[in-house]
This record gives C-alpha cells, sequence and structure tokens, in this order.
C-alpha cells in the first residue's frame, strides 16, 4: 500500500444527506489506517467546532481536522497552523455582498462563527455548519484580537449564479480566493489557503508526497486538496466540475461509498484495485 495520508469532505461527501454516517464502522476503518500509519484528516468547509462534534473523544484525539476550508488546522484541540484574510478586505466584501439580495454572510474565526442577522430561519441554516454562533451589527465589530479564516456566504440563488459571484469576487479581490460550496454556499478565504493549504502542510510535516495521498470530495471548494492529489477521488453526487478536475469517481455519499473505498483500500496490497473507478487522464 502506497496511500500514507488521506484527506476527506464532510457534508455530501463522508456524511449522508442527513448529517449521519456509520460510526462503528468508521472506527474500525479509523483503527485500521491509523495502525499502518496512515494520517486522516477531516478537510471540511464547516467550522472546527461543528467538526468535533460529529466524532467521540476517542477519534478527535486520532484524527486531523482542517476546518473552514482547510484554513484552521487542529489536533488533539491544539491549533496548528491558521490563515486569515485581512481584515479590510472582510468589510469590503461584506459592503459589496450588500448591493445584492439573496446573500447572507457570515465570518469564521475559527473558534466562533459571527452573523449579522436575527432571522431564524437564517440561524438554522448557519447553525448546519457551525455551532458557536455570535450575533452582532456588522463584521466590523468583530474583536480585533480575531482574524477571520473564512467568509461562508449562504446563498438563495442557483449553482450557475453562485459560480458567477464567485469569478466576480475572485476578480475583484486578488488576495483571496472564492469557491462554491454545494448549491446554496460560497466560501471565500485568503488565497494561499484552502483545503489544498491543509493537505501540503501535512504533507511537508510527515514528508509525503501527492503519490502517497488520497482525498474525497464533492464540490468545488475541494477542488484544491485535489491538485495535491495522485488518487483524487469524486463522488458519484459531485459538481461535474468537480469531476473534470478528479482522476476517480465513486459512488454517493448515501451510500457511504468513501467508507466503501476505504474497506478496499486496507484489502489490498497494491493501488491496482482503484483502475475501475477511474475517471480519465488529466
Amino acid at each position: 500500500m502506497t496511500i500514507k495520508l488521506i484527506a476527506i469532505d464532510m457534508d455530501e461527501t463522508f456524511l449522508k444527506t442527513d448529517k449521519t454516517y456509520d460510526v462503528a464502522r468508521f472506527k474500525r476503518i479509523l483503527a485500521d489506517l491509523l495502525a499502518r500509519d496512515i494520517i486522516v484528516c477531516i478537510a471540511s468547509g464547516n467550522s472546527f467546532h461543528k467538526l468535533e462534534a460529529y466524532f467521540d473523544e476517542e477519534d478527535r484525539n486520532r484524527l486531523y481536522f482542517a476546518g473552514d476550508n482547510g484554513n484552521y488546522i487542529v489536533r488533539e484541540q491544539t491549533l496548528l497552523h491558521a490563515i486569515s484574510i485581512n481584515p479590510e478586505t472582510v468589510i469590503s466584501i461584506e459592503h459589496f455582498l450588500d448591493e445584492f439580495d439573496g446573500f447572507h454572510p457570515n465570518v469564521s474565526t475559527g473558534d466562533k462563527t459571527y452573523f449579522r442577522e436575527m432571522d431564524e430561519e437564517e440561524l438554522e441554516i448557519v447553525k448546519r455548519y457551525n455551532d458557536r454562533i455570535v450575533l452582532v451589527e456588522t463584521f466590523n465589530d468583530i474583536p480585533v484580537n480575531e482574524q477571520a479564516v473564512k467568509i461562508a456566504i449562504h446563498s438563495e440563488k442557483a449553482l450557475h449564479e453562485n459560480k458567477t459571484m464567485a469569478r466576480i469576487i475572485n476578480e475583484r479581490y486578488d488576495d483571496c480566493s472564492a469557491v462554491t460550496s454545494g448549491d446554496g454556499w460560497l466560501d471565500v478565504y485568503h488565497r494561499d489557503g484552502g483545503k489544498g493549504s491543509s493537505v501540503r502542510y501535512l504533507q511537508d510535516k510527515y514528508n509525503i508526497s501527492s503519490d502517497e495521498t488520497m482525498a474525497f470530495g464533492d464540490s468545488l471548494n475541494d477542488s484544491s486538496m485535489m491538485r495535491e492529489a495522485l488518487y483524487s477521488v469524486s463522488m458519484g453526487n459531485a459538481d461535474p466540475d468537480l469531476v473534470a478536475e478528479t482522476r476517480y469517481q465513486i459512488g454517493n455519499n448515501n451510500d457511504l461509498a468513501v467508507l466503501s473505498l476505504l474497506e478496499e483500500l486496507l484489502a489490498n496490497d497494491s493501488m491496482a484495485f482503484m483502475k475501475k473507478y477511474r475517471t480519465h487522464k488529466r
């Protein structure tokens, strides 16, 4: 086996649509992966405080978490690395988005999320991905000693409209990257950040090559980590634009296809079994 690092997205990838997974099955798989010295990283647009709630204390201490699209890396409750956005850029994007209807931004500082709206429906949507929410009137009210690692924007628009907005933000703000995250979200973070940066951080830390890396995802916010992994795997339910960037494609999240592939990985002495999942050559 050549894999030494596995990075896994959460929503619509590892998790079923109802936000559950087979806990006992994953615990067995994780124990076997760790026994073979394979590092497992949960790389998600969710904030760390939301991610850790999906796992018990034993598993939390065995996983790396790259929350907020890889911009806030934690292991055993210790912050290892963070990439933040310029505060002036945060305020500028806030004002820019306020020129349009249907966009609802929140700002994550890694350990908490700042939100400006009291509407109960919008609050419930934000709570799906964040456990520690602080209400403010404006993002100017975020304490100066707290650095924004991600702007998450809930959108009422269609996916193609969100891709257009992401492109506009990328053109206006050359110090940031904007990507769609599923049908209803856009994420903005520092141009040096993203899930790919968290994968590179772990590769550098443990002297792991891209040939020894596997990554799973479903949306364009997974794109940067796919470029760092020879075994780039998109889900059957993935955005077609992401599929075009990956070498392999498996089943959908509701069938827990990630767990099935990891079991195959553990059962095989070589990576030859991956040929049946091959999509195309990049």
